[in-house]
């Protein structure tokens, strides 16, 4: 058992303790015998539900993730009201106590807050960033659209994958970039739903190019869904995959470089370091690099990186593992600017989700980013 199943297990425990003995308080239930082992059944297999179906999922890929993701949902927001109810009660305690009132209060308040969290999870935002990189390129002006952690898999529907591509579509972009975790763990779902057939819609003057992230990786030992399996599927999707792969972009004058995921090497794929893709790169031309998680930013920064745009975050998705995420990251969401080097880093909360259908703090997003270059310079005449 990995230390972070372990985790995991240890916190929804906690969880359900904590929920359990307060909803005893607040909806004054007290069972007894037979009554009492179901009551906290409930409680255990509600808390732990997301942990159970990640250790079931043999069983099921669609019923019973929906149903535990659901679940777990509706148990994030529970702790958010309970706590919120026990802090009234501690402050107010002659006035705020247990009553029918409180009990339909309490529910609408849970029930209310999933509805938001799924609002912000599936109705993305547009994000907008500007970039200055002094060095010339053979355009004075680029507009990349930002795509990250789609996670598709079989919960996944043809509208919120319509959305986006409408979305994107929208706004003129000169290419897409897609940093990675664009499937959830399957391939199944992309070619058999024919997710595929959407991404071939989507539309830029220079084409969409895309890179691997940690989930591609979790399924590739099982067949069908082996590396080349998945490169397959996106380039039939009209994606070009980078792994490890330096492409110069004649046309607009830069460098794009697109890593492979820091995860491979898990899988017995040897990642090729940052300084000898930058030995085949021309750091006197515009450098942009694709690269999942941001782990690192130093060393892009000093080998000559103008710009790196990453995902993996999910700014934490739910707040406060945000808090925990940012603290984690030198760039956790957002811009970060080097204040020593001419280095930029950008990091995307992600489209889509893993795990619970909800955003609390964060939200779902695709973000432009607008690069403006230096000037050529001008020619000399004898």
């Amino acid at each position: 058992m990995s230390f972070i199943a372990l985790i995991a297990i240890v916190v929804s425990i906690l969880i359900a303790i904590y929920l359990g003995k307060r909803w005893q308080f607040w909806f004054k239930c007290h069972p007894r015998g037979v009554y009492k082992i179901a009551y906290w059944f409930f409680v255990g297999i509600a808390s732990l539900s997301l942990v159970l179906s990640k250790i079931f999922e043999s069983l099921s890929t669609y019923w019973l993730p929906l149903l535990a993701n659901v679940t777990f949902g509706l148990i994030i927001c529970a702790i958010f009201v309970t706590l919120l109810f026990d802090i009234v009660h501690k402050l107010i305690k002659n006035k705020f106590s247990s009553n029918l009132a409180t009990k339909i209060i309490y529910i609408i308040c849970v029930l209310s807050l999933f509805c938001y969290g799924h609002e912000m999870a599936i109705e993305s935002k547009i994000v907008n960033y500007q970039v200055k990189i002094n060095k010339p390129a053979n355009v004075d002006h680029l507009r990349i659209v930002q795509l990250s952690d789609i996670h598709i898999n079989e919960l996944t529907t043809h509208r919120m994958i319509q959305q986006m591509v409408d979305k994107v579509n929208s706004l003129n972009a000169d290419f897409i970039v897609i940093t990675g975790d664009t499937l959830d763990k399957r391939l199944k779902p992309f070619i058999e739903q024919d997710f595929y057939k959407q991404f071939q819609q989507l539309k830029s003057k220079y084409g969409t190019y895309i890179i691997f992230g940690n989930h591609e990786y979790l399924g590739t030992k099982e067949p069908n869904n082996r590396e080349q399996d998945i490169i397959n599927a996106f380039q039939q999707a009209n994606m070009k995959v980078l792994k490890d792969d330096i492409v110069y972009l004649d046309d607009v004058g830069i460098s794009l470089i697109g890593r492979d995921d820091f995860s491979s090497a898990l899988y017995d794929v040897k990642r090729a370091s940052l300084s000898d893709l930058m030995m085949f790169t021309d750091t006197q031309s515009p450098v942009i690099l694709l690269d999942h998680q941001p782990k690192d930013l130093v060393e892009p920064a000093s080998l000559g990186v103008d710009l790196m745009i990453s995902g993996h975050t999910h700014d934490g998705q739910v707040f406060p593992i945000n808090l925990l995420v940012a603290a984690m990251y030198k760039n956790a969401h957002g811009i970060y600017q080097d204040n020593e080097k001419p280095f930029v880093s950008i990091v995307s909360s992600g489209y889509g989700l893993w795990g619970p259908p909800i955003r609390l703090m964060t939200h779902s997003e695709i973000a432009v980013i607008d690069i403006d270059f230096a000037k050529q310079p001008a020619s000399s005449t004898n």
